[in-house]
Protein backbone atom coordinates (compact mmCIF):
# COMPACT_ATOMS: atom_id res chain seq x y z
CA UNK A 1 0.00 0.00 0.00
CA UNK A 2 1.43 3.30 -1.05
CA UNK A 3 2.04 6.50 1.83
CA UNK A 4 -1.24 8.21 -0.48
CA UNK A 5 -3.47 5.23 0.19
CA UNK A 6 -2.29 4.66 3.52
CA UNK A 7 -3.18 8.63 4.73
CA UNK A 8 -6.90 8.29 2.48
CA UNK A 9 -7.45 4.64 4.67
CA UNK A 10 -6.73 6.57 7.60
CA UNK A 11 -8.87 9.63 7.03
CA UNK A 12 -11.65 7.37 6.16
CA UNK A 13 -11.23 5.43 9.56
CA UNK A 14 -14.33 6.44 11.49
CA UNK A 15 -13.39 4.06 14.41
CA UNK A 16 -12.95 5.21 17.69
CA UNK A 17 -9.37 4.88 18.93
CA UNK A 18 -8.46 5.03 22.67
CA UNK A 19 -5.12 4.34 23.91
CA UNK A 20 -3.95 2.18 27.34
CA UNK A 21 -0.56 1.83 28.92
CA UNK A 22 0.76 -0.51 30.44
CA UNK A 23 2.61 -1.12 33.49
CA UNK A 24 6.13 -0.37 31.59
CA UNK A 25 5.07 2.11 30.20
CA UNK A 26 3.93 1.28 26.83
CA UNK A 27 0.96 2.48 25.11
CA UNK A 28 -1.07 0.47 22.48
CA UNK A 29 -3.97 1.66 20.60
CA UNK A 30 -7.00 0.29 20.28
CA UNK A 31 -10.23 0.67 17.99
CA UNK A 32 -14.01 0.09 18.05
CA UNK A 33 -15.98 -1.13 15.32
CA UNK A 34 -19.23 -1.21 14.76
CA UNK A 35 -20.92 -4.49 15.76
CA UNK A 36 -22.66 -6.88 12.59
CA UNK A 37 -26.10 -7.57 13.16
CA UNK A 38 -25.07 -11.51 14.14
CA UNK A 39 -22.84 -9.45 16.70
CA UNK A 40 -26.13 -7.38 17.95
CA UNK A 41 -28.50 -10.73 17.60
CA UNK A 42 -25.75 -12.53 20.12
CA UNK A 43 -25.78 -9.50 22.50
CA UNK A 44 -29.35 -10.25 22.91
CA UNK A 45 -29.69 -13.40 23.09
CA UNK A 46 -27.03 -13.17 25.82
CA UNK A 47 -28.96 -10.22 27.91
CA UNK A 48 -32.32 -12.78 27.84
CA UNK A 49 -30.18 -15.57 29.22
CA UNK A 50 -28.73 -13.97 31.89
CA UNK A 51 -32.00 -12.19 32.83
CA UNK A 52 -33.69 -15.59 32.93
CA UNK A 53 -31.31 -16.80 35.19
CA UNK A 54 -31.21 -14.08 37.41
CA UNK A 55 -35.05 -14.55 37.58
CA UNK A 56 -34.60 -18.34 38.03
CA UNK A 57 -32.00 -17.62 41.23
CA UNK A 58 -34.38 -15.18 42.27
CA UNK A 59 -32.41 -12.02 42.02
CA UNK A 60 -34.31 -8.80 42.18
CA UNK A 61 -35.30 -7.14 39.51
CA UNK A 62 -35.39 -3.64 38.87
CA UNK A 63 -38.65 -2.46 40.14
CA UNK A 64 -38.28 -5.05 43.03
CA UNK A 65 -34.78 -3.28 44.09
CA UNK A 66 -36.68 0.15 44.29
CA UNK A 67 -39.16 -1.01 46.56
CA UNK A 68 -36.54 -2.70 48.95
CA UNK A 69 -34.40 0.51 48.54
CA UNK A 70 -37.76 2.21 50.13
CA UNK A 71 -38.52 -0.13 52.73
CA UNK A 72 -34.62 -0.16 54.07
CA UNK A 73 -34.75 4.33 53.97
CA UNK A 74 -32.39 4.08 51.04
CA UNK A 75 -34.50 5.73 48.98
CA UNK A 76 -36.16 7.92 51.01
CA UNK A 77 -38.45 11.32 50.65
CA UNK A 78 -35.15 12.88 52.15
CA UNK A 79 -32.87 11.62 49.76
CA UNK A 80 -34.86 12.25 46.73
CA UNK A 81 -35.03 16.33 48.03
CA UNK A 82 -31.36 15.99 48.22
CA UNK A 83 -31.00 15.14 44.98
CA UNK A 84 -33.41 17.59 43.18
CA UNK A 85 -31.90 20.19 45.15
CA UNK A 86 -28.51 19.25 44.09
CA UNK A 87 -29.68 19.05 40.56
CA UNK A 88 -31.04 22.95 40.72
CA UNK A 89 -28.22 24.05 42.36
CA UNK A 90 -25.96 22.32 39.60
CA UNK A 91 -27.35 23.65 36.98
CA UNK A 92 -27.71 27.46 38.15
CA UNK A 93 -24.15 27.40 38.76
CA UNK A 94 -23.76 26.35 35.21
CA UNK A 95 -25.99 28.87 33.82
CA UNK A 96 -23.75 31.58 36.26
CA UNK A 97 -20.85 30.41 34.71
CA UNK A 98 -22.16 30.06 31.22
CA UNK A 99 -22.44 34.22 32.33
CA UNK A 100 -19.32 34.85 33.85
CA UNK A 101 -17.26 38.36 33.32
CA UNK A 102 -14.35 37.11 32.14
CA UNK A 103 -11.65 39.91 34.05
CA UNK A 104 -13.12 38.37 37.53
CA UNK A 105 -10.48 35.28 37.72
CA UNK A 106 -11.07 34.45 41.47
CA UNK A 107 -14.76 35.39 41.53
CA UNK A 108 -14.93 32.40 38.37
CA UNK A 109 -12.26 30.09 39.32
CA UNK A 110 -14.71 29.77 43.08
CA UNK A 111 -17.64 29.48 41.08
CA UNK A 112 -16.03 26.50 38.99
CA UNK A 113 -14.80 24.73 41.82
CA UNK A 114 -18.40 25.07 43.44
CA UNK A 115 -19.56 23.52 40.20
CA UNK A 116 -17.83 20.47 40.02
CA UNK A 117 -18.39 20.04 43.95
CA UNK A 118 -21.73 20.52 43.25
CA UNK A 119 -21.17 17.79 40.16
CA UNK A 120 -19.55 15.22 42.53
CA UNK A 121 -21.98 15.62 45.14
CA UNK A 122 -24.73 14.62 42.66
CA UNK A 123 -22.23 11.44 41.29
CA UNK A 124 -22.60 10.64 44.69
CA UNK A 125 -26.03 10.72 45.57
CA UNK A 126 -26.77 9.02 42.24
CA UNK A 127 -24.50 6.02 43.27
CA UNK A 128 -26.59 5.70 46.27
CA UNK A 129 -29.23 4.51 44.63
CA UNK A 130 -27.35 2.77 41.45
CA UNK A 131 -24.89 0.72 43.27
CA UNK A 132 -27.71 -1.45 44.55
CA UNK A 133 -29.98 -1.55 41.36
CA UNK A 134 -26.65 -2.89 39.64
CA UNK A 135 -27.47 -6.37 41.27
CA UNK A 136 -31.15 -6.33 39.44
CA UNK A 137 -31.83 -8.88 36.81
CA UNK A 138 -31.85 -5.95 34.32
CA UNK A 139 -28.48 -4.73 34.85
CA UNK A 140 -26.64 -7.83 35.58
CA UNK A 141 -27.95 -8.69 32.05
CA UNK A 142 -27.25 -5.16 30.45
CA UNK A 143 -23.11 -5.86 31.95
CA UNK A 144 -23.93 -9.10 30.21
CA UNK A 145 -24.57 -7.85 26.92
CA UNK A 146 -22.27 -4.90 26.98
CA UNK A 147 -19.21 -7.54 27.72
CA UNK A 148 -20.58 -9.16 24.76
CA UNK A 149 -20.19 -6.59 22.29
CA UNK A 150 -16.98 -5.56 23.90
CA UNK A 151 -15.74 -8.87 22.54
CA UNK A 152 -16.75 -8.20 19.27
CA UNK A 153 -16.17 -4.67 18.27
CA UNK A 154 -12.33 -3.96 19.99
CA UNK A 155 -9.89 -4.29 17.72
CA UNK A 156 -6.12 -3.98 16.39
CA UNK A 157 -5.25 -1.08 13.97
CA UNK A 158 -5.37 -3.37 11.26
CA UNK A 159 -8.55 -4.65 12.02
CA UNK A 160 -7.78 -8.28 13.60
CA UNK A 161 -9.98 -8.83 16.77
CA UNK A 162 -8.58 -9.07 20.37
CA UNK A 163 -10.41 -11.66 21.05
CA UNK A 164 -11.77 -14.57 18.62
CA UNK A 165 -14.50 -15.26 20.84
CA UNK A 166 -16.53 -14.38 24.15
CA UNK A 167 -14.59 -16.97 25.87
CA UNK A 168 -11.72 -15.62 24.91
CA UNK A 169 -12.28 -12.52 26.65
CA UNK A 170 -13.69 -13.87 29.29
CA UNK A 171 -10.40 -16.02 30.30
CA UNK A 172 -8.87 -12.66 29.62
CA UNK A 173 -5.63 -12.73 31.99
CA UNK A 174 -4.86 -8.84 31.69
CA UNK A 175 -8.07 -6.98 33.99
CA UNK A 176 -6.59 -3.66 32.88
CA UNK A 177 -7.37 -4.39 29.86
CA UNK A 178 -10.70 -5.96 30.01
CA UNK A 179 -12.11 -3.00 32.10
CA UNK A 180 -10.89 -0.34 30.09
CA UNK A 181 -12.81 -2.15 26.91
CA UNK A 182 -15.93 -2.53 28.85
CA UNK A 183 -15.66 1.45 29.87
CA UNK A 184 -14.78 2.45 26.09
CA UNK A 185 -17.37 0.58 24.87
CA UNK A 186 -19.91 1.67 27.45
CA UNK A 187 -19.40 5.55 26.68
CA UNK A 188 -19.42 4.96 23.55
CA UNK A 189 -22.84 3.15 23.17
CA UNK A 190 -24.25 6.29 25.32
CA UNK A 191 -22.72 8.49 22.42
CA UNK A 192 -20.02 9.76 25.13
CA UNK A 193 -16.06 10.74 24.73
CA UNK A 194 -13.17 9.05 26.36
CA UNK A 195 -12.52 12.62 28.03
CA UNK A 196 -16.28 13.66 28.07
CA UNK A 197 -16.01 14.83 31.92
CA UNK A 198 -12.67 16.79 30.45
CA UNK A 199 -15.01 18.70 28.49
CA UNK A 200 -17.56 20.23 31.61
CA UNK A 201 -17.73 23.78 31.60
CA UNK A 202 -16.42 23.95 35.31
CA UNK A 203 -13.06 22.25 33.99
CA UNK A 204 -12.32 24.37 30.92
CA UNK A 205 -12.47 27.20 33.21
CA UNK A 206 -10.19 26.17 35.60
CA UNK A 207 -8.00 25.09 32.56
CA UNK A 208 -8.37 28.45 31.05
CA UNK A 209 -7.54 30.07 34.64
CA UNK A 210 -4.27 27.89 34.96
CA UNK A 211 -3.11 28.49 31.59
CA UNK A 212 -3.46 32.34 31.93
CA UNK A 213 -1.62 32.18 35.21
CA UNK A 214 1.34 30.10 33.96
CA UNK A 215 1.52 32.61 30.75
CA UNK A 216 1.86 35.40 32.96
CA UNK A 217 4.07 33.70 35.39
CA UNK A 218 6.11 33.07 32.53
CA UNK A 219 6.01 36.59 30.92
CA UNK A 220 7.62 37.64 34.30
CA UNK A 221 10.24 35.15 34.53
CA UNK A 222 11.03 35.99 31.06
CA UNK A 223 11.16 40.12 32.12
CA UNK A 224 13.25 38.86 35.18
CA UNK A 225 15.67 36.85 32.70
CA UNK A 226 15.63 40.10 30.76
CA UNK A 227 16.49 42.72 33.18
CA UNK A 228 19.12 40.37 35.05
CA UNK A 229 20.98 40.19 31.79
CA UNK A 230 20.84 43.77 31.79
CA UNK A 231 22.43 44.18 34.79
CA UNK A 232 25.35 41.30 34.43
CA UNK A 233 26.27 43.35 31.00
CA UNK A 234 29.94 44.65 31.61
CA UNK A 235 29.72 48.49 31.57
CA UNK A 236 31.00 50.04 28.17
CA UNK A 237 34.43 52.01 29.21
CA UNK A 238 34.41 54.80 26.51
CA UNK A 239 38.29 56.06 26.99
CA UNK A 240 38.59 59.63 25.18
CA UNK A 241 42.17 60.29 23.46
CA UNK A 242 42.79 63.66 23.38
CA UNK A 243 45.62 65.23 20.58
CA UNK A 244 48.12 67.51 21.51
CA UNK A 245 47.48 70.64 20.48
CA UNK A 246 49.64 72.21 17.75
CA UNK A 247 51.77 74.94 18.16
CA UNK A 248 50.75 78.25 16.71
CA UNK A 249 52.60 79.76 14.06
CA UNK A 250 54.79 82.62 15.51
CA UNK A 251 55.72 80.21 18.28
CA UNK A 252 57.37 78.34 15.94
CA UNK A 253 58.83 81.40 13.78
CA UNK A 254 60.54 82.28 16.89
CA UNK A 255 61.68 79.00 18.11
CA UNK A 256 63.20 78.30 14.68
CA UNK A 257 66.67 78.52 14.19
CA UNK A 258 68.93 80.98 12.05
CA UNK A 259 70.11 79.97 9.11
CA UNK A 260 74.09 79.56 8.65
CA UNK A 261 75.77 83.04 7.12
CA UNK A 262 77.66 82.35 3.93
CA UNK A 263 81.59 83.07 4.05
Amino acid sequence: MSDTSKVIKDILDVRREFTLEDDKGNITSYYIADPSGEDIRKADWNYAKVFNQALADKIPTHAQMLEILKERGVLSEEYQRSVEKTKIDLAAALFRLEHMAPDQDEENEALAMETARLRDELFRLNQRLNGPLQNSCENMAEDSKNEYLTSRVIQFKDGKRIWNTFDDYLREPNTQLTVKCRFEVMLWLQGLDSNFMEKAPEHKVLRDLAEKRMNAALEVAKQQAEEKKDEDKPAEVVQELTLPEEAPAEAKKKGRKPKAANS
